[in-house]
């Protein structure tokens, strides 16, 4: 009985003093409630180790240090919680914490790591608060030292492409869209300015004077046919009321001429420049085309550098960096049997294409054993490590029946002779007269399919012939890459091109089987009288996309390019450029029934109605 009165006695004393605790922990709770968070942090300190209100107190401790901003001593009670109170239920709530707290101490590393704990929902919602209001300067400290976050990346383009469009860093939005592979978004900042009709500058070398110097106008066959094809769309787009009006002013490929036409206010009225093609010309054009936020777009070259640093300029064509990583995606997909590749150049322009190659299919865990300039000395070498070969004989290593199954393997080959005596070269026979006769394979120094592929980046007939001649040798799955302009070797057949599935890197490609081609080329010859070749598409080409993009977004048509939708060409294959400043549609061909065909068409989707002329 004296025990059941004692054990009453503490239960009622326990009781008391849980009543008193509870009271003083409702009083922290009303001070945090208040905004009294010093007072509350106290309290709630006092109560940190009682056995009934430890864990919440401790915790509401924590909150308290935070909202006096003291996040590193709200995340050191918050991490003793986890020790402490293991069992804890409300230990999900504590992680958040942690995770919240490393954010406000600019800890991103650790705070993205743990934050893959929480629930989607709540995850992303944490690290946009905290993303989306960190200014540019900040998130590209951010990137810098969490190159391969892809939240920081996202958060980071979408700072960039809100500032104004003469301010924002080009080059890094490129490098975060290729990188992670973002979606940028439209531009909203260039305003829409749309006109009935548009001046479109077209500044070029015609070099013509008159034809009392014909070597000159021949020399420039191509600037004419350009403008021809340009012409010709012109007047297409009329017939669908839309109103171009193209000026032509001659460069003569000089500087000081160039300067001429600003100086004099000739360009003044252009909505739109379309040139110049040369370096001095260019410079020139380009800080006018800034200056006076005129857009302006070189029709024929791949060259990045004539860009320069003016967010207005563009590029009609791939660039050398773009044909080379596009080329690079499609070999990823093609070779995943073998992953190994001997990548060659020849010329600094082929250097951009191949080290962007190198650069985009590592990234897909391809190993890249050999990154060469070539010479022709070099070629001849190159094919002579691939072609040279040596014989293993097979009767010393295995029995005749394995023999038997090695001859049944793909690409295996064993070859049978009489076996001769190594010092007199007379035959061997048995002890029944008959010659001994041995196995033995010829095998290449460099294995059969030991390597995948070969990317070669080089437009030289010679250094192209030793190419395919080697493969040709070989006859194994080794596959091999290069110019479109292979084509037009004379050394070379297209039923061998065929045969050894060469692809060819074309970014001027167009079909001239497709319908598209063969009603176009009926109007050139209605109008120039002759069949229309390269140029002539490209500026038909040209011009007719940059009409629709002008009716549908206006002088600044960028707008519709910046969005990174497909626009599907006219007689070319089309255009995508995204943050890029040039067009992302690279084709990579090859040869089907000895029909040049595009393998790349992932890159096309349906144009929309608005973009069509039908």
């Amino acid at each position: 009985m004296r025990l059941t009165i004692f054990s009453a006695l503490i239960v009622s004393a326990l009781f008391v003093f849980s009543q008193s605790n509870q009271g003083e922990y409702l009083e922290a709770k009303r001070q945090f409630t208040l905004g009294n968070y010093q007072v509350a942090k106290q309290s709630f300190q006092s109560l940190s180790d009682d056995q009934v209100f430890g864990a919440y107190a401790s915790f509401y401790y924590a909150l308290s240090a935070l909202n006096l901003g003291q996040p590193k001593v709200a995340e050191d009670m918050w991490k003793q919680i986890q020790v402490k109170y293991p069992d804890w239920d409300k230990q999900s709530e504590v992680v958040y914490w942690l995770i919240y707290t490393a954010f406000k101490q600019n800890k991103l590393w650790n705070a993205f790591r743990n934050a893959e704990k929480l629930p989607e929902n709540v995850r992303d919602a944490l690290i946009h608060s905290f993303l989306s209001e960190m200014s540019v300067g900040g998130l590209d400290s951010a990137y810098a030292l969490n190159p391969n976050n892809r939240y920081i990346a996202q958060y980071y383009a979408n700072a960039i492409n809100s500032q104004p469009y003469d301010e924002r860093d080009q080059l890094m939005l490129i490098e975060l869209s290729e990188k992670f592979d973002l979606e940028i978004g439209a531009d909203q900042s260039l305003p829409r300015i749309k006109k009935d009709e548009y001046a479109v500058a077209v500044v070029l070398p015609f070099i013509f004077e008159s034809l009392e110097a014909p070597q000159t106008v021949i020399r420039n066959s191509i600037i004419f046919d350009l403008y021809q094809g340009m012409k010709l769309a012109e007047e297409t787009l009329e017939e669908d009321r839309i109103k171009l009006n193209l000026f032509p002013f001659d460069t003569q490929k000089k500087g000081a001429d160039t300067y001429q036409l600003i100086k004099d206010k000739k360009l003044d009225n252009a909505d739109v420049i379309i040139g110049p093609l040369y370096p001095d010309p260019s410079k020139y054009i380009n800080t006018y085309s800034r200056e006076n936020k005129i857009t302006m777009i070189n029709p024929l070259s791949s060259n990045s550098e004539i860009i320069g640093d003016n967010p207005y300029s563009y590029l009609f064509k791939p660039s050398y960096r773009t044909q080379g990583r596009e080329a690079a995606k499609f070999a990823a997909k093609k070779f995943t049997a073998n992953k190994k590749l001997f990548i060659f150049y020849e010329t600094d322009r082929d250097s951009l294409v191949a080290q962007s190659y190198l650069e985009t299919i590592e990234r897909d865990s391809f190993f890249v054993v050999r990154f060469d300039r070539l010479t022709n000395e070099d070629a001849q070498q190159i094919q002579k490590d691939f072609t040279e070969q040596y014989e293993v004989r097979l009767d010393t290593m295995f029995s005749q029946a394995e023999i038997d199954s090695i001859s049944l393997l793909p690409g295996r080959i064993v070859r049978t002779r009489s076996l001769r005596n190594e010092k007199t070269g007379r035959i061997i026979r048995d002890y029944k007269g008959e010659n001994v006769i041995e196995s033995y394979e010829v095998k290449f120094k460099v294995q059969q399919d030991s390597i995948g592929h070969i990317f070669a980046a080089t437009a030289s007939n010679l250094l192209a012939n030793n190419f395919i001649s080697m493969v040709e040798v070989r006859s194994d799955s080794i596959g091999l890459i290069g110019y479109k302009e292979w084509l037009d070797f004379s050394l070379v057949s297209y039923p061998q091109l065929e045969r050894l599935q060469v692809d060819f890197l074309s970014p001027s490609y167009y079909s001239i089987e497709s319908d598209d081609f063969a009603r176009i080329k009926e109007r050139f010859i209605e109008k120039i009288g002759k069949d229309p070749n390269e140029y002539h598409i490209h500026g038909y080409e040209l011009i007719m996309h940059l009409g629709y993009l002008l009716k549908k977004h206006g002088k600044y048509f960028q707008r519709g390019l910046q969005t990174g939708d497909f626009h599907s060409g006219y007689i070319m294959n089309g255009m995508k450029y995204g943050p890029y400043k040039d067009n992302q549609v690279v084709p990579i061909t090859t040869l089907r029934n000895l029909t040049l065909q595009n393998q790349n068409s992932e890159q096309a989707v349906e144009r929309t109605n608005e973009d069509s002329n039908e």
